[in-house]
C-alpha cells in the first residue's frame, strides 16, 4: 500500500507547492500526495489548525501531514515531527499541532544549506519523504513538549459563549470555534442577531440568515443560497456570541 502525505499550506496557487512535491517525489517516488488545501488564510495559524483538526481523522492511520503556516520561518522556532493517534504531523512548532494529546515529538535539525525562508521545501518535505520510506525516528532528537494551543478556546458564561469566526468557506459561510450546543437560542455577530436555528439549509428560505451545527460539529452562521461573508463584510477573527 502506498504511503500518503497530505499537505496543508498557505501557499495559494504559487509554484512553491510544486517544489515541495518535487522534493518529496525525488526521495520517495511511490508516495501518494494529497492536497487538502493550499488556501489557508495567509499566516493564520488558528485557521490552519482548524483545517488540520477537521481533516486528519478522515485519513488512514499512518498518513503523514505536512502542515506549513509559518510566519516565523527561519527564526528560533523548532522544526518538529509529532506522532499521535497513529498519524505523523510535520511542520513548525508554532501552535499548529498544539491541540494534540498523548503524542511523542521530535526536533528536526535544520541544515545550514536550507533556505531560511523555505523550510517547507528544504526541511519538512525531505523529512516527510524519509518517514514514508522507513518511519525511522531514531535519528531525531526527542522533545518533551510542543507549543500548546487550541483554536477551540472560548469564553463560557452562564447565559452565553463568546468565540470567533475561525474560517470562512467558499460559499461565504462563517465557521466559528464554538462547539455547537442544541440549547443555543440566538447568535450575534457584527451587531446582527440571528434567531433562526436550522438543521439543514433546506429548512429555511433563500436569503434567510441562519445558524446551525456544521459538518465539523461547530456553530456556523450562513445566508441560505447566498454569501454571508459579503453581506456582513465579515472576516476571520470577528467576535461571535451564542446565547442559551
Amino acid at each position: 500500500m502506498k504511503r500518503i502525505i497530505a499537505l496543508i499550506t498557505d501557499f495559494g496557487e504559487s509554484f512553491y507547492v510544486g517544489q515541495v512535491k518535487g522534493v518529496i517525489k525525488s526521495i520517495n517516488p511511490n508516495v501518494e500526495i494529497i492536497d487538502i488545501t493550499h488556501n489557508v488564510p495567509k499566516f493564520n495559524i488558528k485557521a490552519g489548525q482548524f483545517i488540520l483538526y477537521s481533516s486528519y481523522k478522515y485519513f488512514l492511520k499512518g498518513t503523514i501531514f505536512l502542515v506549513v503556516v509559518d510566519p516565523g520561518v527561519g527564526s528560533s522556532r523548532k522544526a518538529i515531527v509529532v506522532k499521535s493517534e497513529g498519524y505523523y504531523f510535520i511542520g513548525p512548532d508554532n501552535g499548529l499541532f498544539g491541540f494534540l494529546k498523548n503524542y511523542s515529538a521530535y526536533e528536526i535539525s535544520v541544515s545550514e544549506t536550507a533556505s531560511p525562508t523555505f523550510h517547507a521545501r528544504d526541511v519538512f518535505a525531505p523529512t516527510c519523504a524519509k518517514i514514508a520510506l522507513s518511519e525511522n525516528l531514531e535519528n531525531l532528537k526527542p522533545i518533551e513538549k510542543i507549543l500548546e494551543f487550541d483554536f477551540r478556546k472560548v469564553e463560557v458564561y452562564r447565559d452565553y459563549v463568546v468565540g470567533e469566526v475561525i474560517y470562512i468557506d467558499d460559499f461565504g459561510n462563517l465557521i466559528t470555534n464554538i462547539e455547537f450546543d442544541e440549547k443555543f437560542k440566538m447568535v450575534e455577530i457584527n451587531g446582527i442577531r440571528v434567531y433562526k436555528k436550522v438543521r439543514t439549509y433546506a429548512n429555511a428560505s433563500k436569503g434567510d440568515i441562519v445558524f446551525l451545527k456544521g459538518s465539523y460539529e461547530f456553530l456556523e452562521i450562513s445566508r441560505v443560497e447566498d454569501d454571508l461573508k459579503s453581506f456582513l463584510d465579515a472576516k476571520i477573527g470577528d467576535l461571535v456570541i451564542a446565547y442559551f
